[in-house]
């Protein structure tokens, strides 16, 4: 396995965790505790400014150079490409949402659950797609060229979670993930934990 699909196959073992962090918050509220809305807006914060500006335009690169070995894969890259857009427009529906309950807009609590759950569907459906359909094309097809031309066209930032520093927004998410897993690292100082 090519050391680019490894890491987003990491990636997307990281984009799981918060969205089964998602869940569980909305599953609370369903059951009648109080929504941390704070935490939930940072969850969505960090999809619509992560996954979606990076690693969606990456794959989406890789995806591109893969048509000239498998022009085969057109219409799933297509659909795949189609879906990055899709998951960018629900990650800001849903973000609007958050912002407009935690600002006290009456919404019925299962209008929220079902936002939510689609939201974690698609995003599983849609990794999960991807593992199973693209990635082993793009192993079996792309060269080190290939996947340096993928690095070049799109700036690389550091993981604000998931990287080598937990930037100071998403600490709170870092302690909830930490706590699920027991890893022992829930209050990190600079460097991320076992997480990745």
């Amino acid at each position: 396995m090519t050391a680019h699909v490894q890491k987003w196959r990491a990636e997307h073992a990281n984009y799981r965790k918060l969205l089964d962090l998602l869940e569980a918050l909305i599953a609370n509220f369903v059951d009648g505790d109080e929504l941390d809305y704070d935490l939930m807006a940072d969850i969505v914060y960090y999809m619509t400014q992560y996954p979606d500006h990076y690693h969606h335009p990456r794959e989406d690169e890789a995806f591109g150079r893969l048509l000239a070995h498998d022009p085969q894969a057109r219409p799933l890259i297509e659909h795949l490409t189609g879906e990055h857009r899709s998951i960018a427009e629900s990650s800001a529906r849903l973000a609007t949402d958050l912002a407009a309950a935690a600002a006290g807009t009456m919404m019925p609590r299962a209008t929220l659950q079902a936002d939510v759950h689609d939201y974690v569907v698609f995003l599983k459906d849609h990794m999960d797609t991807e593992e199973r359909e693209i990635f082993p094309r793009l192993d079996a097809s792309l060269s080190d060229d290939d996947w340096f031309l993928v690095d070049s066209a799109i700036h690389f930032a550091s993981d604000p979670i998931f990287g080598d520093t937990v930037q100071e927004r998403f600490r709170s998410i870092h302690r909830h993930i930490a706590g699920q897993v027991h890893c022992g690292c829930e209050e990190p100082a600079e460097a991320a934990c076992c997480l990745d």
